[in-house]
């Protein structure tokens, strides 16, 4: 009897942790389309493509926060 006991305490203990083990899927949050722009700067690949890319993500930074504040402000008027 103990050692029934003891072999389904075994067996529930290696299914909970191959459960743990196992790859989890993460679920993705779908993004809009309206989210996508064409005029995000790509990643650089070399490294001398590293100083125009700065330039590039600052500018894309600066015109996404002016495009969020003009939407905010036509969003609060009445």
């Amino acid at each position: 009897m103990r050692l029934i006991i003891l072999m389904i305490v075994v067996l529930v203990v290696g299914l909970l942790s191959m459960q743990q083990m196992a790859p989890q899927k993460i679920p993705q949050k779908p993004v809009e389309s309206t989210e996508l722009t064409s005029d995000i700067p790509t990643i650089p690949t070399h490294p001398s493509e590293l100083k125009p890319f700065a330039d590039d993500i600052n500018r894309y930074v600066q015109q996404e926060a002016a495009n969020r504040a003009a939407r905010l402000e036509q969003a609060t008027q009445p």
